[in-house]
């Protein structure tokens, strides 16, 4: 069933907080690095996050969209936004997917990340097996 928008599994309020922080970072003169917020009113993506009260409830979701996003897997949020190469737009690109993917009900699944790790050796593959087996049953 498509998300409809009512509460119940917790996308509404995910929803509602991805998009405060996405109007609060909308405008370029809006978005910084390096701080949390400046003087002139400015923040980073943290900075936003804190503002809209989504720190805890949007974090997975926009490590997981920076992630499909750059190809790139960051630890923290500010690393990412801090990144010499990190722009604007690309930024803003980051929230419209953390976005989508709460429309979509997208979930990262920890045990799948950890699967994905390059097993060593022979024991490595049957604890990836076995690891996975647990997943999809």
């Amino acid at each position: 069933m498509p998300f409809d928008g009512k509460t119940g599994d917790g996308r509404y309020d995910a929803l509602d907080k991805i998009d405060r922080v996405i109007g609060l970072l909308s405008r370029k003169e809006r978005w910084c690095k390096q701080q949390l917020r400046t003087r002139d009113g400015r923040r980073c993506i943290q900075g936003a996050m804190m503002e809209a009260d989504a720190t805890i409830v949007l974090k997975q979701p926009i490590l997981l969209a920076i992630r499909q996003i750059t190809r790139r897997d960051y630890a923290r949020i500010e690393m990412f936004n801090d990144q010499p190469l990190t722009t604007h737009t690309l930024v803003l690109q980051v929230l419209h997917q953390a976005r989508q993917n709460i429309l979509d009900g997208v979930i990262e699944r920890p045990l799948l990340r950890a699967a994905s790790a390059r097993p060593s050796g022979e024991g490595g593959m049957r604890r990836t097996l076995a690891l996975l087996r647990r997943c999809f049953a």
